[in-house]
């Protein structure tokens, strides 16, 4: 009877050393899976998309399946157990956090467990439809007359033009410490191209006629810029376009 009980303890532990062994693992699918590196403190392994420990990560959080997720500006989306956290859905956040090893959530890269969130204006490529209006920039959209958006709006006395030149397209402004010109700047990161050491103001459109100047997302010694009546603060002024 002994015997026969080590007989068959053998295979069972060889099958579980294999599965504990270093060299590598296998998913359900067949494919093989990184061992683990020496992560020393960070407890990362070789494969940034498997990564575990203290991550910090950006972007827009909206309504998933089973947890609320992030979706970043690069299209990624991470799962977040925010637990009684005072942000929801439209928010646009950094978050830092460690991520988690097990989950309920089946979204995105993984699940987030947040350690600090902090609420921070949108860069210009976020294209929330809600906020943006759902379209890019183009010279086309741009060029023309604006004024600042509100009550004392005045089409005959605007803020600044834009027009197409032979050099790209040219905002024409009474701005204040710099040129009456400046460069606008279009691609994945339109911006009013202010020289230096001023610096460049993220654009994006607001809803069928605006375009919203904003204050550069990560400069927290901003020193607010005038353009025309406006000053650009906070989350920023929306312009509209004059029609003729």
């Amino acid at each position: 009877m002994t015997y026969l009980l080590r007989s068959l303890a053998l295979p069972l532990f060889i099958g579980l050393a294999a599965c504990g062994s270093s060299e590598g693992q296998r998913d359900p699918g067949g494919s093989d899976l990184p061992a683990e590196t020496d992560a020393g403190a960070e407890g990362r392994l070789d494969r940034p998309d498997l990564a575990t420990g203290e991550i910090t990560v950006e972007g827009r959080i909206e309504a998933g399946v089973e947890c609320p997720i992030l979706r970043t500006p690069d299209g990624d989306t991470w799962a977040l157990a925010l637990g009684e956290e005072a942000f929801g859905p439209g928010d646009y956040v950094r978050i830092t956090g460690d991520r988690a090893e097990m989950s309920m959530c089946q979204q995105g890269r993984g699940t987030i467990e947040p350690n600090r969130i902090d609420s921070i204006a949108p860069p210009a490529r976020d294209r929330d439809p809600s906020r943006a209006g759902g379209q890019k920039l183009s010279a086309s959209y741009l060029t023309g007359v604006w004024v600042a958006k509100g009550v004392s709006a005045d089409c005959d006395n605007p803020d600044f033009f834009i027009r197409r030149t032979s050099g790209g397209l040219v905002m024409e402004a009474d701005i204040a410490d710099h040129d009456d010109n400046a460069l606008v700047i279009l691609g994945d990161y339109p911006r009013l191209d202010l020289d230096e050491p001023m610096p460049d103001l993220p654009m994006e459109s607001r809803g069928p006629d605006g375009v919203a100047i904003l204050r550069p997302a990560t400069d927290a010694a901003y020193d607010p810029v005038k353009i025309g009546s406006a000053t650009i603060t906070g989350d920023g002024v929306v312009f509209i376009k004059c029609s003729g």
